[in-house]
């Protein structure tokens, strides 16, 4: 059964409102809008209700399943208005972190609107077939392309000592990693550590922080994934094919991957001064179009709880890279 077909599952776009207003479209021009984790087409049906006639939309998602069932959910949704408006809809089976190469595959060097909604999706979480959740036990694997080559259990059980601790302490600063790493090392000298339940009781046996289990899952699959590496990648490559004027909108669910993109996003704010003079030698690229990130209304957090920890940040490109 695929996500689509389960009428239990249920999921609430976080910021679908404010990440939407955030788009802004030319009636003049051809609007290229790029969703960079399409899910399951929750804030990209809203996106191409409010593209021109002639617009292109292109999706992405490196979870070919994910990227089916989104397939579906647009042509229920919005497939024959977009067909109407003649707009263009592309859906693209690949990581975000090859932004430029697949959108040149579709001869798109520029566009003037680009999202993204990070961390791992509700799908992952509520679908048993992914094997996100440590709440069933299933083998150890949490790739979002199941093509990779690299799985937690590879992680968990080839690993050296100082790899296991750079991962618990740098994606998630869990305070209890060496004696869960000191665990996981006494536990694979004897056996195969090959699913989620052998890892839940390494975990509570050598750490009594009930919070230490969903740490370390989720430092295992932003390993597994490359996520922070990608997401520092991509967004720089979002940037450069940004027309000048237009947006770039981040949504982030944690403190680690927020600080990343407040990093990528001021970094293409800040110039290059003279130490002699103190006069700007070059221009932002960038400019943020609310100070602070804009987060989840009270109303939200009350309807959807997971919304919590979320926040937008958008900029827009005011200047070409030099």
């Amino acid at each position: 059964m695929t996500i689509l077909e389960d009428s239990n599952f249920w999921h609430k776009s976080v910021l679908l409102n404010e990440l939407v207003s955030a788009i802004k479209l030319d009636e003049n021009k051809k609007n290229i809008v790029v969703d960079c984790t399409l899910w399951l087409a929750w804030h990209a049906i809203e996106v191409i209700k409010k593209m021109n006639p002639w617009d292109i939309f292109v999706g992405f998602d490196a979870d070919n399943d994910n990227l089916e069932s989104a397939r579906k959910i647009i042509e229920e949704k919005v497939w024959d208005e977009a067909e109407k408006k003649w707009i263009k809809i592309y859906l693209i089976n690949s990581n975000f972190r090859f932004l430029k190469e697949k959108l040149n595959e579709i001869w798109i060097d520029k566009v003037n609107n680009i999202y993204y909604d990070l961390w791992v999706s509700s799908v992952h979480l509520d679908d048993f077939n992914k094997w996100f959740s440590f709440r069933w036990e299933w083998a150890l694997d949490m790739r979002y392309d199941r093509t990779s080559w690299i799985t937690a259990k590879d992680v968990i059980n080839e690993y050296s000592e100082n790899d296991l601790y750079r991962v618990f302490r740098e994606y998630w600063e869990e305070k209890k990693s060496k004696f869960i790493v000191d665990e996981i090392l006494l536990q694979r000298k004897t056996k195969q550590i090959e699913t989620t339940k052998d890892l839940l009781e390494i975990i509570e046996k050598s750490s009594f922080d009930p919070k230490s289990k969903t740490r370390v899952f989720q430092a295992i699959r932003i390993e597994v994934n490359d996520e922070f590496w990608v997401i520092r990648e991509s967004v720089k490559d979002a940037v450069k094919i940004l027309e000048i004027w237009w947006i770039l909108a981040i949504i982030t669910f944690h403190s680690l991957e927020d600080r990343i993109a407040k990093q990528i996003i001021n970094g293409f704010i800040e110039t290059e001064i003279d130490q002699i003079t103190w006069q700007s030698l070059t221009k932002p690229v960038l400019e943020k179009v609310s100070k602070k990130p804009i987060e989840p209304s009270e109303s939200e957090i009350r309807h959807n709880p997971r919304s919590r920890s979320s926040k937008l940040r958008i900029a827009r490109k005011i200047n070409n890279i030099t």
